[in-house]
């Protein structure tokens, strides 16, 4: 497993205010930037994806993470375990070749997903703030 920062991916505000959802096939992220810009994140089509509270999410030795950054975890354990699954349930089936894992820090959480790809926009509408 290692972790590669997506370079062109905005940065996470320290305290991004993350809501997850599922829709039509696609995890939707929607989250405060750096500069407390509220962005929409999609990645689809979605295999998989788990959310880890920061108590119970461990890296493995020698891996830090960047706060406020996304990541793209290449040689994913969680894809290999997946695709086991999948050439036991239908062994002919290859679109996992074509999966990404992704791992986001949300402050007091860690997302996980495995998906095709990842699109970033920015919300028009920005979200007020509680004082």
């Amino acid at each position: 497993m290692r972790l590669l920062a997506i370079p062109s991916f905005p940065r996470l505000n320290t305290t991004p205010l993350a809501s997850v959802r599922l829709e039509e096939g696609s995890v939707i992220v929607e989250a405060d930037d750096e500069q407390e810009q509220r962005i929409q994140i999609i990645m689809g089509p979605y295999q998989a994806m788990r959310m880890t509270t920061a108590d119970c999410f461990i890296l493995p030795p020698g891996t830090n993470i960047i706060p406020k950054t996304v990541y793209e975890v290449s040689e994913s354990e969680w894809i290999s375990d997946l695709k086991r699954v999948l050439s036991v349930t239908d062994e002919t089936a290859t679109f996992l070749n074509k999966a990404h894992h992704y791992l986001f820090p949300l402050q007091d959480d860690f997302l996980e997903v495995v998906a095709w790809d990842i699109t970033v926009s920015s919300l028009a509408t920005p979200v007020p703030r509680l004082s």
